[in-house]
């Protein structure tokens, strides 16, 4: 590779970095064009891509960035899959694929600045989804609402549960 490719490699490498809301290192090794196909077109369904890099023109875009954390795994067959939208499809989508085939092993991951091993990227896919982790949330804080409301109401229940039999007590003594 010319200088002037590399550094325009190198370039579009941090504007990648840059943009991306999460990522996953992976290993890949044998992977035939179907199944690179196929892995690209299942991530593209969450918002995502998937880029073969060369691992010294990686660790020189992520050099003065949060991204540099993961030097220590670019080495080996390495490929980056970047995301533009929820990070944990993305590494649900990752997982599955890993699963399934033995040419990927996962690395590591990246998200909000931090960097984790493998082991935090299969813990991140098992968060649901961001949709379920809100209405959880809706449903805890409504239950707690309709709660306080029935404690409230009780003592006021009661009340009128005494006057009304004690209306009913004289109702029946007076008839």
């Amino acid at each position: 590779m010319k200088k002037k490719s590399k550094e325009e490699s190198v370039e579009a490498l941090r504007r990648s970095i840059d943009a991306q809301k999460g990522a996953v290192v992976a290993e890949y090794r044998g992977l035939t064009v179907a199944e690179m196909t196929s892995l690209r077109k299942k991530l593209r369904e969450v918002d995502a891509e998937f880029k073969v890099v060369k691992n010294t023109l990686m660790r020189l875009a992520a050099k003065d960035s949060g991204f540099g954390h993961l030097n220590e795994f670019f080495s080996g067959p390495t490929a980056v899959a970047w995301t533009h939208g929820d990070p944990v499809a993305l590494a649900k989508a990752m997982k599955e694929f890993a699963a399934g085939s033995p040419k990927i092993r996962l690395k590591a991951g990246f998200f909000e600045g931090k960097a984790f091993g493998a082991k935090g990227v299969e813990a991140m896919a098992e968060v649901p989804p961001r949709e379920v982790l809100l209405a959880r949330l809706a449903g805890g804080l409504s239950s707690s609402v309709t709660r306080l409301a029935q404690a409230l109401s009780g003592p006021q229940r009661k009340l009128v549960y005494a006057l009304n039999s004690i209306h009913e007590k004289i109702s029946a003594q007076t008839a």
